[in-house]
């Protein structure tokens, strides 16, 4: 069941000549890495191809597909492009040299959008898709690329205006509703996936996050597909954050600190890590359990009423700090968790915590083993008394914890640099635009 819209031929004949005009010399378009002046800025020149980056997301927000936005909109600036973001109209204002920010319609005046499926998001959607496809009429984008549900709306406008799209995909949204009460029964699941394969199908290129891959191939074998390995920028910490938030979360040298960062959404498995923290304290009462990323005051609210009254004092959590922040916590801690109870799509911050010199407990599967294995983390299975025994033995095997996190940080260090990252970006666009270079030139001369 695939999406099936065809593109008037006259207003495309159009545009394949406008846009065979910006080409430069032999017709081929050619990215060249654009470094930053020294004043931070990048000039856009209009002759430069133009890419309109859609993300159905607050923007810009700490947390992680607002921040690999930015990184993947950097990285094209960088790569020879010009961009412009389209987002939702809620988030900080965020300066990136060569980059644009658009937003769309906010006619209900929201503030804030909960991370998954809601029916705020969905209205926003319907915003954004207005937005998008007003933008694309007017003929001056060379490609779109499309994040998450994006892509879905690409699918429906893009070969309207005869403009190839790129399919940025996070996770699976069928897989992401299949907990949903209505959305996850077996008819709904059908209709979606088979929607998802109608806008895979229609993409020129899909980019997908660590571990997606295989269930890409699964959809089109024919896609050209590659997978994201995010780049760590990490600053040092300075001495004086860390004594500060140490003196304001009342964390002691002699804890052992456990930290978890990201949203408290439920796959995040933040129940199951309670409940595996729980055990692990009940015989080693110097473990001290550290959640930093709730949304708001309600959700630290409603996290802190799970925890037993006797382990209320040995659990500190945070709502969202500044990315500013981060080095300093993870020079507090003494291990980092992260557990999925569902999905396959590797979380950003795993990234980060490789780079960080500190021993990670993972769960086993797709969303942590594509880059992690048992020499570069402390695996365990999704349940509670085999978390707690990971927890446990990297405070018993130091000499294990210690050679477990310098790999990994080896491996991050080797694998996981801007600069690798934006040839990754550059390679992407560079064939994308090679072959559109090709389509447009054929189907001139075919309508000369």
């Amino acid at each position: 069941m695939g999406l099936r819209v065809r593109p008037a031929v006259s207003s495309m004949r159009f545009r394949l000549h406008a846009r065979i005009g910006k080409m430069r010399g032999n017709g081929r378009i050619q990215l060249l890495h654009r470094p930053m002046s020294r004043d931070g800025d990048m000039s856009r020149n209009p002759k430069m191809p133009k890419v309109l980056l859609v993300t159905p997301q607050p923007f810009f927000e700490e947390r992680g597909t607002p921040i690999a936005v930015a990184l993947a909109a950097r990285a094209l600036a960088e790569s020879g492009l010009a961009v412009d973001i389209l987002a939702f109209p809620i988030g900080s204002e965020v300066r990136i040299p060569g980059v644009r920010v658009r937003r769309c319609a906010n006619p209900l005046g929201f503030r804030h959008v909960p991370v998954g499926f809601s029916p705020r998001k969905m209205l926003l959607d319907l915003s954004l898709l207005r937005s998008f496809a007003r933008l694309l009429a007017g003929g001056e984008y060379t490609v779109v690329h499309a994040v998450e549900e994006a892509a879905w709306l690409a699918a429906i406008v893009c070969p309207r205006a005869g403009v190839p799209f790129v399919y940025d995909m996070a996770s699976s949204i069928p897989g992401q509703l299949s907990g949903h009460r209505v959305l996850g029964r077996h008819l709904p699941q059908r209709v979606l996936r088979a929607l998802e394969r109608g806008v895979v199908r229609r993409a020129t290129h899909v980019v997908c996050s660590g571990g997606l891959g295989p269930y890409v191939r699964s959809i089109e074998p024919r896609v050209p597909r590659t997978e994201w390995r995010f780049p760590i920028l990490q600053e040092r910490a300075t001495p004086e954050q860390v004594a500060r938030l140490r003196d304001e979360n009342a964390i002691l040298p002699t804890d052992r600190v456990l930290l978890y960062t990201g949203n408290f959404s439920g796959y995040q498995g933040l129940d199951l890590l309670l409940e595996a923290f729980m055990r692990a304290a009940a015989s080693d009462l110097r473990l001290l359990l550290v959640c930093v990323g709730a949304s708001d005051g309600r959700q630290v609210e409603a996290f802190t009423s799970r925890i037993p009254a006797a382990l209320l004092g040995r659990v500190r959590v945070l709502p969202r700090q500044p990315r500013t922040m981060m080095p300093a916590w993870f020079q507090i801690a003494d291990c980092l968790v992260s557990l999925r109870t569902q999905g396959d799509n590797i979380p950003l911050k795993i990234f980060e915590y490789m780079a960080t010199g500190r021993p990670i407990v993972a769960s086993r599967g797709a969303a942590h083993e594509p880059v992690l294995d048992e020499s570069r983390a402390f695996l365990c299975d999704a349940d509670a008394d085999d978390v707690a025994r990971a927890i446990h033995r990297v405070f018993a095997e130091p000499v294990r914890a210690r050679a477990v996190a310098l790999a990994a940080a080896e491996h991050a260090n080797r694998n996981y640099s801007w600069s690798r990252f934006r040839r990754l970006v550059g390679d992407i666009y560079q064939k994308l635009l090679d072959a559109e270079t090709g389509v447009l030139e054929r189907t001139a001369v075919r309508q000369h």
